[in-house]
C-alpha cells in the first residue's frame, strides 16, 4: 500500500519535471539530453563543481555554487560554464546522492528538419567531451573509427578504439543519454546519432555477436536506462521470463488418393491473388489444374491439409481424395503447389496433454501447451504422382512466420525470433537519508506542489519484507540466456545455426527489442536449405518484387515529439540472389499499411505513408516517397506530401507501371491518381471525391480500377459494404463508372487482406467472400460468396452462394470452367459449396 500512495502522490506532481537522473557522490561523468540554459539545478547543498571541456576553444569552462571556489577559478583563468548543450559532457563532483531534476523536453527522439535536427553532436579536432542529445541508448559503432572513454557508474573506465588490446580496458558497451563520454576526432565534423545508429553492421566472430545480442536484450528489458522518468514504482520483482519447450516432432501420415480423368478438362480456374506477376504468395487453398488442397482446421490442436479434385466440386462429393495430417500439435497457417511440390508452413505448439480416466475412457485433466514455443514447421511433399505422395524434407525454425514468397524453385521465408533470457537485478541496500525518511512516514506522506520535487533523491527506492530499503542496480544485471539466437533443424534431427556473425545485421541502437527477423530460401525442388540473412528488427509490413525484399520497421527507429507527432519507418533492403545480400537502409516520415504500399519499378522503390493519426491533434499527412539503393543506403529521389485534407489517412495504394493510385479518407473517399513518371518529382495528377473509401484497389486493364471497401455518409460514418468500378483512361480526370452498395454490417476479408479475392483476367469475372451480421447479436452472422462481372462498364451481381453461419476463419472463392460451364466454389474450412454461374 505504501509504494501504491507514493506512485500516485508523484504522478500528480509531474507538471513541472518529469525526468530525473541520479547523481552519485563524488566524482561523475555525466551528460543531459535536456539543454541547461543555467546552472540553478546545481545547488550548494548537493554540489561542490562542475566542469565541461569547450572543444572549440580547447579550453575547460568551470562552475561551482560556492562562491569561494568560483573565485579560484577565476583566478586561475577559468572561464564561467554558465550553460550545457543537449550534447555537452560534464564532470560534476557531489558532496552527496541527489536527483538532478530534468523537463518534459528531455524524453524525445523527434528530429526536427533535416537542416536543424536536435540529434546533431557537433565535433572538433581533438578531444571532446560530450553527450546524447536524444532519450536512446547506443553502440559507440556511431563514432567510427574514432577513439571513446566512458567513466562508467562503477567509476571504472570503459574503452572504445577499434586498435585497442582487450586485456588494457573493458570494451565500451554502450551509451545512455546519462552519460558524458570523451571522444577524440580526426577533424571537424558533425554527427546525427539516430541516422548513425539506424545504420546496420555484421560481426566479427560469434562470441561478439552474441555478447551484443545479450547486451541488447538486458538494456530493453531494463525498467530504466539513463534518465528516468519521475515517479516511484510499484514493487517489481525485478525479473524478465520467458520460457521455451522442445517439441518432438512426428512424421506425417499419409492416405492413398485416387485421381480423376475429367479433370483435365479443367479451363480458367483462378489462383491465389498475386500482387506482383511471377512472385507467388503463400494461400490457405491451392491446384494444380487437376487436384485442389486446401488447409483445414477443425480446433486449435487438430489441423490438417484435405485433397480434392476439380470433377468432385461439381458433383457435390464431399468425400476427400486425400488427406496429410500431422501428428504433432501445429497450426497450419499456408500452402504453396510449385513444380509438383507442395510446400506447408505451420507454427508448431506444445501438444496437448491429456489424462485419462480408463474405467470411464474420458479426459479427466487437460494441460493447454506452452504457446510462448517459437518454431514453424516446413514441410515439402513430392506430389506429382498423387497415389504416392512422398515427404521430400521437413524443416522446424526457432522463431514465428512473418510472410514467404516463391520465385521460380526458390522459396523465402521471412521470420521472426526474439530471443529469450533471465534477467535479475542485484538488490544494493542503503541507509534512508533524513529526506526521504519523511517521505516514506507514513504521517507525512501527502505534499503539494511544488513540494514533491525535493524528493527526487528517493526515486526507485523500494522496501523489503524486513523494512530495509533498497535500489536494484540496473547497471550490473545477472543474465541468464535461455535461448539466445534461432536455429534450423532437418528431418534428421540435425540443428544448425540460421543466423552467423558475418550474415547477422545489427544497428547501434541499443534500446531496442531484439526481434531478430530473417530471410531464409530453401529450395522447393529438392528440398534443401540454402541460406539465410538476418537483422536485428522488427518487420511490421513486407514487400518482395522479383529481385528483392523490402522489410519495413515503424517501431525502430520511432521518434515521438508529444507537441507535434512525428514516426519515422525504415526500410531494409535484401536481393533475392544466392547470397540473399543486404543492400541498404532508408528512412521516411510516417508508416504504410500494407504490402501495397510499396512497389518497385525500374529500380526505384515506391512507398506511401501516414504520419499521424486521423484523431490527433496534431492532424496528418500523407505522403509518396521514392527512394533507389546507393552505397549500402536508401536515400530518397523524391517526395510528393500533402495528399488529402487534414485528418485523412491513406486506406488504399495501388502501384500500375509509372502510374500510382491512392485512396485517403476521413469523411470522403478522395482517389488520387500520381504521376510517377519522373521519380524525382512525383506529382498528383487528378482526383476524385465520392463517399466511402476503397480499402484494396485492383487493377481492370489498363483503363479501370476496381475498388472494394466502405460506403459512408457525408459525415463520414462507414456504413456497409462498397464494390466501385473506376474509369482511369483519363489520367487527370478519373470517374465513378458503378457501384454497388451493401446495407450496414456488411463486411469482407477483402478488406484487410487481397488473397481473399479470386479474380479471372480472361472475362473480368470476380468473387470474394463478406459476411453480414445480425444487430441483435454480433457472433450470430452468415458468410456468403459474392460473384460479379465487369462488363460494358458496369459490375453485374450474379446470384452469390450462400454460405456458413458464424464461421470467422478465412475463406476463398475459386472460379473455373469445365465443359463449357462456369463453376464457383466457396472455401470455407472444410466446408465446400460449389455452384454454376447464376444469374439474379
Amino acid at each position: 500500500m505504501k509504494k501504491i500512495i507514493l506512485t500516485v502522490f508523484i504522478l500528480l506532481s509531474t507538471t513541472m519535471a518529469d525526468s530525473v537522473l541520479l547523481v552519485k557522490k563524488g566524482w561523475q561523468l555525466i551528460g543531459s539530453s535536456t539543454p541547461l540554459e543555467d546552472m540553478s539545478k546545481f545547488k550548494s547543498e548537493n554540489v561542490e563543481q562542475v566542469w565541461h571541456f569547450d572543444a572549440k576553444g580547447q579550453k575547460w569552462l568551470g562552475y561551482s555554487p560556492d562562491s569561494e571556489i568560483q573565485a579560484k577559478m577565476s583566478e586561475n583563468n577559468i572561464s564561467k560554464l554558465s550553460s550545457l548543450e543537449n550534447w555537452h559532457g560534464f564532470w560534476v563532483k557531489s558532496k552527496k546522492e541527489w536527483g538532478l531534476l530534468l523537463n518534459n523536453a528531455s524524453l524525445t527522439q523527434a528530429p526536427s528538419d533535416e537542416n536543424s535536427s536536435n540529434d546533431i553532436i557537433q565535433l572538433r579536432k581533438g578531444w571532446n567531451l560530450i553527450s546524447l542529445p536524444v532519450d536512446s541508448v547506443i553502440s559507440a559503432d556511431i563514432f567510427g573509427d574514432m577513439t571513446v572513454w566512458k567513466y562508467n557508474s562503477n567509476q571504472e573506465w570503459e574503452l572504445f578504439d577499434k586498435e585497442q588490446s582487450q586485456e588494457d580496458f573493458p570494451r565500451l558497451g554502450h551509451i545512455k543519454n546519462s552519460d558524458g563520454i570523451w571522444v577524440k576526432a580526426p577533424r571537424d565534423t558533425n554527427i546525427s546519432v539516430m541516422q548513425e545508429a539506424s545504420k546496420l553492421h555484421n560481426f566479427a566472430t560469434a562470441k561478439e555477436m552474441e555478447g551484443y545480442v545479450k547486451e541488447m536484450a538486458s538494456i530493453y528489458n531494463r525498467p530504466y536506462c539513463g534518465i528516468e522518468p519521475f515517479y516511484l514504482d510499484m514493487p517489481r520483482d525485478g525479473r524478465v521470463i520467458t520460457t521455451t519447450n522442445e517439441v518432438a516432432y512426428d512424421e506425417v501420415e499419409i492416405a492413398q488418393p485416387e485421381s480423376s480423368e475429367a479433370d483435365r478438362g479443367i479451363k480458367n480456374a483462378t489462383e491465389t491473388n498475386l500482387q506482383e506477376s511471377g512472385v507467388d504468395e503463400a494461400d490457405i487453398v491451392k491446384h494444380d489444374g487437376t487436384n485442389i488442397f486446401y488447409i483445414v482446421k477443425e480446433d486449435y490442436q487438430n489441423n490438417y491439409i484435405n485433397i480434392t479434385t476439380f470433377s468432385k466440386l461439381v458433383k457435390g462429393d464431399s468425400n476427400v481424395v486425400d488427406k496429410i495430417s500431422f501428428d504433432d500439435n501445429r497450426e497450419i497457417k499456408s500452402l504453396y503447389l510449385a513444380n509438383n511440390r507442395l510446400v506447408v508452413i505451420s507454427r508448431i505448439k506444445g501438444n496437448y496433454k491429456r489424462e485419462i480416466d480408463t474405467e470411464n475412457n474420458t479426459a479427466t485433466k487437460i494441460a493447454y501447451p506452452d504457446y510462448d514455443i517459437q518454431q514453424i514447421g516446413i514441410d515439402i511433399f513430392d506430389v506429382s504422382d498423387i497415389d504416392k505422395i512422398k515427404t521430400i524434407s521437413s524443416y522446424k525454425v526457432d522463431g514465428s512466420i512473418v510472410t514467404s514468397r516463391v520465385i521460380g524453385d526458390n522459396m523465402y521465408i521471412v521470420s521472426s525470433f526474439y530471443p529469450k533470457v533471465n534477467i535479475k537485478y542485484p538488490k544494493v541496500y542503503l541507509e534512508l537519508s533524513e529526506n526521504c525518511k519523511t517521505l516514506f512516514d507514513n504521517q507525512n506522506r501527502y505534499h503539494d506542489e511544488p513540494y514533491y520535487y525535493q524528493y527526487a533523491e528517493c526515486l526507485n527506492i523500494q522496501e523489503d519484507e524486513n523494512g530495509k530499503y533498497y535500489r536494484e542496480d540496473y547497471e550490473n544485471p545477472i543474465i541468464e540466456v535461455q535461448d539466445l539466437l534461432p536455429e534450423i533443424e532437418s528431418s534428421d534431427k540435425k540443428r544448425e545455426a540460421l543466423v552467423t556473425p558475418s550474415r547477422l545485421y545489427a544497428p547501434s541502437k541499443h534500446d531496442q527489442s531484439t526481434n531478430i527477423t530473417t530471410i531464409s530460401n530453401i529450395s522447393i525442388s529438392d528440398g534443401k536449405y540454402q541460406k539465410s540473412n538476418s537483422f536485428i528488427g522488427y518487420s511490421s509490413v513486407q514487400y518482395a518484387s522479383s529481385k528483392a525484399f523490402y522489410l519495413v520497421s515503424n517501431q525502430y527507429p520511432i521518434y515521438y515529439d508529444f507537441n507535434n507527432y512525428k514516426e519515422r519507418s525504415s526500410i531494409y533492403k535484401f536481393n533475392l540472389d544466392s547470397a540473399l545480400s543486404y543492400r541498404g537502409i532508408g528512412s521516411v516520415y510516417g508508416h504504410t499499411n500494407n504490402q501495397f504500399g510499396l512497389s518497385e519499378y525500374n529500380d526505384i522503390l515506391r512507398i506511401a505513408t501516414t504520419e499521424g493519426f486521423s484523431w490527433g491533434s496534431s492532424g496528418t499527412n500523407n505522403s509518396i516517397y521514392t527512394m533507389k539503393e546507393q552505397n549500402g543506403l536508401l536515400p530518397i529521389q523524391g517526395v510528393l506530401s500533402g495528399l488529402g485534407k487534414e485528418g485523412e489517412t491513406i486506406k488504399s495504394v495501388r502501384f500500375m507501371g509509372d502510374k500510382g493510385y491512392i485512396v485517403t479518407f476521413r469523411q470522403t473517399d478522395p482517389l488520387y491518381t500520381i504521376d510517377m513518371s519522373n521519380p524525382k518529382a512525383p506529382k498528383k495528377a487528378g482526383e476524385l471525391k465520392v463517399n466511402g473509401y476503397s480499402a484494396y484497389l485492383h487493377p481492370v486493364g489498363d483503363n479501370m480500377l476496381l475498388g472494394i471497401g466502405r460506403d459512408a455518409d457525408s459525415e463520414g460514418r462507414v456504413l456497409g459494404l462498397k464494390i466501385e468500378l473506376f474509369d482511369i483512361s483519363d489520367f487527370a480526370n478519373p470517374t465513378s463508372l458503378d457501384d454497388i452498395v451493401y446495407g450496414e454490417g456488411t463486411s469482407s476479408e477483402l478488406e484487410r487482406n487481397h488473397k481473399a479475392l479470386a479474380y479471372r483476367a480472361s472475362d473480368n469475372l470476380f468473387a470474394f467472400p463478406y459476411r453480414a451480421n445480425n444487430y441483435e447479436n454480433y457472433y450470430n452472422h452468415v458468410n456468403n460468396l459474392g460473384i460479379y462481372q465487369i462488363k460494358d462498364n458496369q459490375i453485374i451481381d450474379y446470384k452469390p452462394i450462400e454460405g456458413f453461419s458464424n464461421n470467422w476463419g478465412e475463406q476463398r472463392g475459386l472460379i473455373f470452367d469445365m465443359n463449357g460451364t462456369t463453376y464457383i466454389s466457396f472455401f470455407a474450412n472444410d466446408n465446400i459449396i460449389t455452384d454454376k454461374l447464376q444469374e439474379r
